[in-house]
């Protein structure tokens, strides 16, 4: 499991993360801290994802052939034409990013339509949260594929974005009128 210090070079320790364990644990621990990345894995994630941007159908692509491989279950929960789907993806991806990259901008915005994201994934789509660390393997595994710029530290910056993305589409699934929110 990692960890992604709030100081500058700091991508190594463990943690309980969404991505590895399947909960909402945050760096810390302690459930529900959902830390924004860094500057540092944001520049990471942006230099990469800049260059992902323009190859969105590559990157849907690859991520669905590895999210289907590792959880082939979650293949009936799709539609058999998944061009739309491939869209929502790169779109929901790269706002993400944006929010993250401009965060005094866009993040509180983001985390309230993650929120929504998240409930509706669960109430309408019937996803539980044990498919999500199959999803965050197989974002990190398909961005790998089709980067040219990949290292340990740009895993682990997409690992953090991934991570803060899905822990808040987790918190808000289950609550009680959280599709109002």
């Amino acid at each position: 499991m990692i960890d992604f210090g709030a100081a500058s070079g700091d991508l190594g320790r463990t943690t309980g993360a969404v991505y590895s364990a399947g909960t909402t644990h945050g760096p810390s621990g302690s459930l529900g801290d959902n830390r924004r990345p860094t500057a540092e894995a944001m520049q990471i994630v942006q230099r990469t994802a800049e260059k992902v941007a323009d190859r969105p159908v590559a990157l849907a692509e690859a991520f669905y052939r590895h999210l289907f491989a590792l959880a082939p279950g979650v293949r009936s929960m799709f539609p058999e034409d998944m061009t739309a789907q491939n869209e929502r993806l790169c779109r929901a991806l790269l706002d993400g990013i944006r929010a993250l990259v401009e965060p005094e901008r866009y993040a509180g915005q983001m985390e309230r339509a993650l929120h929504r994201l998240g409930a509706h994934h669960a109430d309408r789509l019937g996803v539980r949260p044990e498919h999500y660390p199959y999803v965050g393997h197989a974002l990190v595994r398909a961005v790998g594929d089709i980067s040219d710029d990949w290292s340990s530290s740009t895993s682990s910056a997409w690992i953090w974005v991934y991570d803060w993305m899905a822990a808040h589409m987790l918190s808000a699934a289950g609550r009680p009128g959280h599709l109002r929110s």
